[in-house]
This record gives structure tokens, sequence and C-alpha cells, in this order.
């Protein structure tokens, strides 16, 4: 197995951010500002820390998820005649999905493997694929230049920014490669998004949440005689409406996981509702308060997704940026779904000139 000298970088160690790098529990050095925003970062991380919780690993449906598998069956199949390509690093790595490719079509490599996320909890499950993970921003990696032969990512770099495919660049070593897959402006996932981004909308729209709050404070009162049977009344009515408002829009929604969550939200309330007396008072709020922060996370997500979205000419820049780093890139193509017409992500490859 390679040492870690081969890959980590000393002056980066020592110079910059502050934001610590793990191997394991290792401390081997320290990053830079990240350059998505906060609210990014943290909706991700918590995406990855319940999906590390539950033991989740199949999040997309079953026609993209095999238009993934063979688009990398394709690419790791057409390297077998070149087995000198050892070393691979998984940028914005997530579970280690590519990782677990790599290893499934490429058996006869004796492949090093690292994967790089900014989320612990990607990391720990990309450990689980045999990766050794570091939790790091991929706009400021802690390796040598020209440390790998294979430099890959899946719908993952463009989250921190267009210098980060220069980093990305930077650590392909000579006769290496570069394989990205990058979300695409007008695709089919940036469409999946704004849908649930919009049934996630009338969620908070409708104020489900805090019309539920509202009920279960205002019933209570009016039991207690602090408040009118009219205004128990009012809140119930209040609350009934956003619920058939949600579910109007849940029922028309496309099934995926964020019609089970929003269709999950509202049997879960009916029945805090019915069951309004069962519940303590400060179980109630602190439950409404955890739906909250799943909600906003979900949204963030959703729109962060929305926001990365690569037209042609920020592909076609990416691929510029690659070419300065001293690789030679090849020509712009999309993936294609799986119903073989919408686009599914951009291609973004490239190999390091070696003369």
């Amino acid at each position: 197995v390679l040492g870690p000298a081969l890959f980590f970088s000393g002056p980066r160690k020592r110079t910059l951010g502050a934001v610590v790098i793990r191997i394991g529990s290792v401390n081997i050095g320290r990053m830079g500002t990240f350059v998505t925003a906060a609210e990014d970062t943290q909706a991700w991380k918590q995406f990855w820390e319940s999906r590390q919780a539950v033991g989740e690993h199949q999040f997309r449906d079953p026609a993209t998820a095999a238009v993934l598998d063979r688009h990398w069956h394709e690419f790791f199949g057409s390297l077998q005649t070149q087995p000198a390509l050892t070393r691979l690093i998984d940028l914005a790595s997530g579970e280690g999905e590519v990782v677990r490719l790599a290893r499934a079509y490429a058996p006869a490599r004796n492949l090093t493997c690292f994967s790089i996320d900014i989320a612990l909890g990607a990391s720990h499950l990309a450990a689980q694929e045999a990766a050794i993970p570091v939790v790091a921003n991929c706009n400021a990696l802690p390796f040598l230049e020209n440390a790998f032969d294979l430099v890959v990512s899946q719908f993952g770099l463009e989250y921190a920014g267009p210098e980060a495919f220069s980093e990305a660049g930077r650590l392909v070593a000579r006769g290496g490669r570069l394989h990205a897959l990058v979300h695409c402006s007008g695709g089919q996932v940036e469409s999946a998004c704004q849908d649930v981004a919009a049934l996630l909308g009338v969620v908070q729209d409708a104020q489900l949440l805090e019309r539920t709050q509202v009920f279960a404070e205002t019933v209570r009162r009016a039991v207690g005689g602090d408040a009118s049977q009219a205004a128990g009344q009012a809140s119930a009515e209040a609350l009934r409406e956003a619920l058939e408002r949600v579910a109007r829009s849940t029922g028309s929604a496309t099934p995926g996981p964020a019609r089970d969550h929003v269709t999950r939200l509202i049997r879960d309330v009916q029945t805090l509702a019915s069951r309004l007396g069962a519940y303590a008072p400060d179980d109630v709020t602190a439950w409404l308060d955890g739906q909250r922060k799943d909600l906003a996370a979900f949204q963030q997500r959703m729109q962060s997704m929305i926001r990365v979205a690569q037209t042609r000419d920020q592909a076609q820049s990416i691929l510029d940026r690659l070419e300065a780093a001293g690789l030679t890139p090849e020509p712009l193509e999309p993936l294609l779904g799986p119903d073989g017409k919408g686009k599914l992500a951009w291609v973004i490859r490239a190999q390091h000139r070696t003369g």
C-alpha cells in the first residue's frame, strides 16, 4: 500500500484554514473556508449523518441507478489495458459509490482509493467501500500535485465551485485521467429537484407545522379554561385547511422520497391532533422543531442541486480550467437519462499530457 507521504502535501497542512481534516481519527491537517454556503453544507451533512444512522444506501430510482452503473462500468472497463493506473481519488464522494463501482468493474486492478467529502457521515459510509476517508473541502485539497492516476467524481465536485475543478486537475498524474459527472441545467435531476422543492414549498406556505403548534397550545389552554372553545375550534379549522392543502399537492406529486416524507408528516400530524392528550407539551414542541429543521434541510438540498446545475457554457469553462491545469479535455457530452432523451449529467473527461 502506498504511504501517506506520496499523497499529502506538508506546506498545505501547515498553512491552510480552519476546518480539521482527518483520516480515520488521525488529524492530518487544516483546510480553508468552504466555498458552498454554510446552509448548504449543513444540509448535506445532516443528510449523510441520517443516511449513516439508518444504513440506507438506495436513494435513486432503479432506472437512474442503472444508467450511472452502466456509465462507470464502461469507463473502468476501458482502463483494463492500463494496469499502472492504481491510485484513485473520489472527490465529493458521498457514500463512496464510485469507489464501489471501481472495485466491481476493475477487480484485477490493485486500487488504492481515497474518498473526499465535507461530511463526516459520508466519509464513514465511504470507508465501508474500502476507501481511505478524508473530511475535506474539495476547493483546497491537502495532496501533492500529480498524486493520483484516476480522479473521479459523481454529482459532487461542482458544489465546491469552479475552482474545485482546477484543484482536481492539479492532482492528476501524468498519463492519468479525470472523469466526472456534473449536474446539468435543464436536465432530469434539476427538473426533479424543482418538483420536490415545489412540494416542500407547499408545506411551508401552508404553515402546516406552525398551525400544528398553535393547535396544540390552544386546545390545551381551552381544556384548562385559559382559552375559549371558539379559539380552540378556530385553531382546529386552520390546521384542517393546511392538511387538506398539503394532501392535495402530495397526491399529485411524483412518487419518491419527498412525497413519502410529506405523506408521513401528514399522517403524524393527524395522529398528534387526534391524540394530543397522550403527548407532553415539551415533546410536541421538540418534535415540531425537529420536523421544521428536517424540512428546511431537505429544501436547502434541493435548492443547492438546482443552484449547481451547469449550463453548457459553464461546463465548457470547466474543461477550459482542466486544460489550463495541463490536462487534455475530451469534447463535452451529456449522459442521457433512462428514457434516452433527457440529460442526466454532463460528462467531464480529461487526460494528463505525458509529453
